[in-house]
């Protein structure tokens, strides 16, 4: 790899990790490099070495023969690790048998992994996992918005203004009107699309049309189950983390609740014992994060100083 010296650790990351990987399932790397001299002390650098492979099916979701392969350079590994980005600091915590390669520094830095966790992980963790529900809700919303608006504007003469549909007298609250700040409509809303007023039916069931294929197998998801089960599973494990972390300093894989996370993966959960399940989580998080005996900050002198250490055996 281009501005590559040395690759010191690959794992596999994700739902394999997790121990939640279905027959179904990808697989996911991450890596870390030490760079090329010359992207250390020259004008150039580089901090992130893409190699991930898409094998799409018809639908355009990733088949199992797809690869997310991502290296990071040492430096920007340890600094998101730092900064208790969720998706780095759990695989500092990796097991023996998801580790691909490691060299003598690789395992240095497996060594010091109690030199990253800190309370900050409170407010990433829960950010992360906010955005999971966030998008397990409201898309779903957007979809059922979506999908029955096409229905309702298929009984309209195809040359209509979208604007005189949504103004007519019995027009579903889905479709919206918002304004700008002189009050004239700016557009009409339905689920995630900003139609203009003039814009006619036929190009507006077009651009809905549109708009629902790129949902792919989502759509399977809700339609079945009536919310996006992945994102559901996303949510649960970031907060299962996240207690862990702060009750444990640490993470042992896979995840005891493995079980759990896959079941609600499979659908077999309702929407309401998942938020439910998870405003519990929540709860014990913000009492974790008073009681955690972690430090508020990461020790960041160490790690720079573990950091410049293992620069300087390359340079």
């Amino acid at each position: 790899m281009k501005g590559v010296k040395e690759e010191i650790l690959e794992i596999i990351t994700g739902s394999n990790l997790y121990g939640t990987d279905t027959p179904e399932s990808d697989k996911d790397y991450m890596g870390v490099f030490i760079p090329e001299t010359e992207f250390v002390l020259g004008f150039n650098k580089i901090e992130e070495v893409d190699l991930s492979t898409q094998v799409k099916d018809a639908s355009g979701k990733n088949t199992k023969e797809s690869v997310d392969r991502k290296f990071y350079e040492l430096r920007k590994y340890m600094k998101l690790a730092m900064m208790c980005n969720p998706n780095i600091i759990e695989t500092l915590f990796v097991n023996q048998e998801n580790i691909v390669s490691i060299n003598e520094v690789g395992q240095e830095i497996l060594d010091n992994k109690h030199l990253f966790p800190c309370k900050f992980l409170k407010h990433k963790f829960l950010g992360y996992a906010f955005s999971q529900k966030h998008k397990m809700i409201i898309k779903r919303d957007n979809f059922f918005d979506l999908t029955s608006a096409c229905e309702y504007l298929k009984k309209f003469d195809g040359k209509k203004f979208i604007m005189e549909v949504a103004l007519e007298k019995d027009c579903p609250n889905y479709f919206k009107l918002r304004a700008d700040k002189t009050h004239n409509t700016k557009f009409v809303q339905i689920g995630d699309i900003n139609i203009l007023p003039a814009t006619v039916v036929a190009k507006a069931l077009r651009m809905l049309t549109e708009r629902l294929g790129k949902v792919g197998n989502r759509q399977n998801l809700m339609l079945k189950h009536g919310y996006d089960t992945k994102f559901a599973s996303h949510l649960v494990r970031l907060l299962v983390e996240g207690k862990e972390l702060l009750e444990t300093g640490g993470l042992e894989f896979p995840l005891k609740e493995a079980p759990m996370i896959l079941d609600i993966k499979a659908g077999k959960w309702e929407e309401k014992a998942i938020i439910d399940y998870a405003e519990d989580v929540e709860a014990e998080i913000e009492s974790l994060y008073e009681t955690s005996k972690l430090p508020k900050k990461p020790y960041f002198k160490d790690v720079e100083n573990l950091c410049i250490k293992i620069m300087r055996r390359y340079i």
